[in-house]
């Protein structure tokens, strides 16, 4: 924005007279003609008048300041603020109109903010937060709300914030943590409070829950419900949404919950030399022929102590030791290490706090593909 010319600067303004003519350069004594007489008194003189091309100086407005209240009123507070600001220190370093129209700016800008303010704070519900309806129920980038899928869909969700309902949908095939076991309708009658709803909301997913699912609730699965809002209550929307989220540490599923027969890992009894195709964290592996193709082969089991869950990585740390031991004892000085892989199986957190404390010894194949014979001899 470049500085308004001062009236000196004016192009239009006319030339001042030349030095000659001014009064301030008297004529000689002798050459100025004497002076009539004059019957009026040097009181009585009128005021001298401007010389030719003289005006008074007129205060030139400042644009900012015209900016700041235009901007103000029509509610477009950053930018009214902003040209105040500018006009105010423009005025003050250089002088110029405009000081009221500045002012006026942020005063019309404060006036839409404290409006805003009371808007947000009486309706701020009604006008922010959709309704379940309108809602667009997806949040962040392909997160949706639980409650918008079916019975038996999978989904992938946070293992840390069981009170966030946003998951992102996968199939059931691909790797997962979560899946809808149940969706249910409380009955009707005034909203019973958030603490009794979720209360009801439990008793109802484990009553709707499979029987081939209620067994592994409690071991490695946290079981969630998405609840209805007051205002969902109140408009007659009072289905539970209920699912089971797998939270052991960086696993995941594979295979859907609602249509796989499934037993807690730690139920079941491994001996060393069975050959088993893979190794589900979530369910029982079976057990094949080890002249068949298969990925892993059982190489020893042995149970941890203590009371206290150790760590991820102190856990890891003993029983790494407790396997070569193991593996030492059965193959002796000549392990098979060109052809296999040694690996190992420990308890989550949540099966240590419930008692399970075995430990799985195994071998795979590795990069050489699975396995086609045994490499452990029967116990």
């Amino acid at each position: 924005m470049t500085t308004p010319p001062s009236p000196d600067d004016d192009p239009a303004a006319p030339e001042p007279p030349p030095s000659w003519a001014l009064p301030d350069t008297p004529a000689p004594a002798a050459e100025a003609p004497a002076a009539p007489p004059d019957e009026t008194s040097p009181a009585d003189d009128p005021e001298p008048s401007p010389i030719a091309g003289e005006r008074p100086d007129r205060a030139r407005t400042n644009g900012f300041a015209i900016a700041a209240l235009v901007t103000g009123a029509v509610g477009l507070v950053l930018f009214a603020i902003a040209f105040a600001v500018a006009a105010l220190v423009q005025i003050r370093r250089r002088g110029g109109g405009g000081r009221g129209l500045a002012l006026g700016g942020l005063g019309a800008s404060a006036a839409w903010l404290a409006a805003a303010a009371i808007i947000a704070a009486l309706f701020g519900d009604s006008l922010f937060s959709a309704g379940e309806a309108e809602a667009d129920p997806r949040q962040r980038d392909g997160y949706v709300l639980s409650s918008t899928l079916k019975v038996g869909d999978c989904f992938t969700a946070q293992t840390h914030d069981s009170a966030d309902p946003n998951v992102y949908p996968s199939p059931c095939t691909s790797p997962h943590n979560g899946e809808v076991v149940a969706k249910a309708t409380l009955p009707a009658g005034p909203f019973p409070g958030v603490q009794r709803l979720a209360a009801q909301a439990k008793a109802l997913c484990e009553e709707r829950t499979p029987d081939n699912v209620k067994k592994v609730v409690d071991d490695d699965f946290d079981a969630r419900a998405e609840l209805p809002r007051r205002k969902d209550w109140e408009s007659g929307k009072r289905t539970v949404t209920c699912t089971l989220v797998y939270v052991a540490e960086d696993k995941s599923l594979i295979a859907p919950l609602s249509r796989a027969v499934i037993t807690p890992r730690h139920e079941a009894m491994f001996e060393q030399g069975d050959c088993l195709e893979k190794w589900d964290e979530s369910m029982t592996p079976p057990v094949v022929d080890c002249d068949l193709p298969h990925q892993f082969q059982v190489l020893a089991t042995y149970k941890l102590q203590g009371k206290e869950y150790p760590g991820r990585k102190k856990i890891e740390k003993t029983a790494s030791k407790g396997c070569a031991r193991r593996a030492a004892d059965i193959w002796g000085g000549d392990p098979p290490l060109d052809r296999v892989y040694p690996t190992f199986s420990t308890p989550t957190k949540q099966q240590w706090r419930r008692g399970y404390r075995d430990v799985y010894c195994l071998i795979t194949g590795g990069n050489n593909g699975p396995l086609e014979r045994s490499f452990v001899p029967k116990k």
